[in-house]
């Protein structure tokens, strides 16, 4: 497991190796934990596409998170985009494959002829790899302003019913493939207990309870960061457990909108229910911290004019849980025992967890610099991405959303995985 100094040197040199000089600077002004920001620039002081982000936790944590951010956020934008290495695939054929159970499938599907462009993945434990389209994975690319580089690929799919669906969840960069790889998985299985809580508070007939974790049964480092949030938003935050069937610990920290603010949130996955809460809380302060950056998404997440035709769909983009807050399961914070350490050991631990349950991750490289801190992007079809209707998206569950509002299969009544490790992590391991 790579320390944090040594995590430091290797992505400030894999900066030097692309030409670029972070500029960076402290949200917190001073707070502890806290979240800096990020603009990368070349030599000339430009800021190439993309190239910007942020990073949450104690102070130098937040700091090389904020570094490793903006790399990933570069390494994965239009800069270092290749036209030659997009795969042309018929709707058909991705349709019939591992993706069949996208919730945009029935979209591709309406038009089997069409070409669309695609990266081939494979899996991780082994066997054929299948095309991913592109737009699932790289919302820049179905953007007019890259309309050039898809002429390039020769790609001339029509994105705009299937652009809604595009996001980069699954995204991660590391000091090794294995650390970029957990932190992707973590994050699609984040993103799954997530819109599963969407599905069953607003879209299922049944009676939903979340169960949130009373504060005073937080360890004390998770218990100094709940109240420095709470301090920071000027408003409650409810810490809630969401973790899904699949039973790895997710955890969502929670402010309900107000009439001059939507709501805010953060999320946090990880075999460690403690790093899980950690990731949640120090999130939302990142997310808080940084509404007044000029490339924040908080001004965007209160646009929901494309949903007002359906109430449900509406309720869902708003995520106001006031209500079903007043009749919470109050829950004690889980304890804890060891997770291996190493993160190709947790990652292994994961695929088996996710196989158990029948789900098959498949990943690409992205690209790689000085030899190890890799970008990676990874998919395990099956689970669920209907997290984006809260940014204004006009989608709809998949499968296995659809099933949980009919069944009420929902994070809160599945029984919560027994619970692993110890205090919140100074390294950048993984989530």
């Amino acid at each position: 497991m790579v320390q944090l100094p040594q995590a430091a040197r290797r992505v400030m040199a894999a900066l030097a190796e692309l030409g670029l000089e972070p500029e960076l600077t402290d949200l917190g002004r001073g707070r502890d934990p806290t979240a800096w920001a990020c603009r990368l620039l070349t030599r000339d002081g430009d800021v190439p596409p993309m190239a910007a982000g942020t990073g949450k936790g104690w102070r130098e944590e937040a700091r090389v998170g904020a570094l490793f951010e903006a790399l990933e956020h570069y390494l994965t934008g239009p800069a270092l985009f290749d036209p030659a290495a997009v795969e042309l695939v018929e709707a058909a054929e991705i349709t019939a494959g591992p993706l069949r159970d996208e919730a945009c499938m029935v979209l591709l599907a309406r038009t089997p002829a069409e070409r669309v462009a695609c990266r081939r993945y494979r899996p991780l434990a082994g066997g054929p790899g299948t095309p991913v389209p592109l737009f699932l994975s790289v919302p820049w690319y179905v953007e007019t302003q890259a309309g050039g580089l898809r002429e390039q690929a020769g790609d001339m799919c029509d994105y705009a019913h299937l652009m809604r669906y595009s996001c980069n969840s699954g995204s991660a960069v590391g000091v090794t493939a294995d650390e970029a790889l957990l932190h992707a998985l973590n994050e699609a299985i984040e993103r799954d207990a997530f819109s599963l809580l969407l599905v069953c508070a607003f879209l299922s007939t049944a009676d939903f309870r979340p169960a949130v974790i009373d504060p005073v049964t937080l360890p004390a480092e998770l218990e100094r960061v709940h109240a420095a949030t709470e301090q920071l938003i000027g408003s409650p935050v409810y810490l809630l457990d969401i973790v899904s069937d699949v039973g790895v610990p997710t955890m969502l920290a929670y402010a309900a909108p107000t009439i001059s603010r939507p709501h805010r949130r953060g999320v946090g996955t990880s075999l460690s229910p403690v790093y899980a809460a950690w990731r949640a809380l120090t999130e939302l302060l990142q997310s808080t911290l940084g509404e007044a950056l000029p490339w924040s998404d908080a001004p965007h997440r209160g646009e929901l004019a494309g949903l007002a035709g359906c109430p449900e769909l509406y309720a869902c983009g708003r995520f106001d849980l006031t209500d079903h807050l007043r009749s919470a399961l109050t829950v004690p914070f889980a304890s804890a025992e060891r997770v291996p350490e190493h993160p190709h050991r947790q990652l292994r631990e994961l695929c088996s967890i996710l196989a158990v349950h029948g789900y098959t991750p498949y990943w690409r490289t992205v690209a790689a610099v000085t030899g190890e801190i890799t970008a990676v992007h990874a998919i395990v079809p099956g689970l669920e991405r209907f997290m984006l209707i809260t940014d204004g998206n006009l989608v709809l569950p998949g499968p296995r959303g659809q099933a949980a509002a009919r069944d009420s299969g929902c994070p809160g009544d599945f029984p919560t995985r027994p619970s692993t490790a110890g205090r919140p992590g100074r390294t950048r391991s993984s989530r």
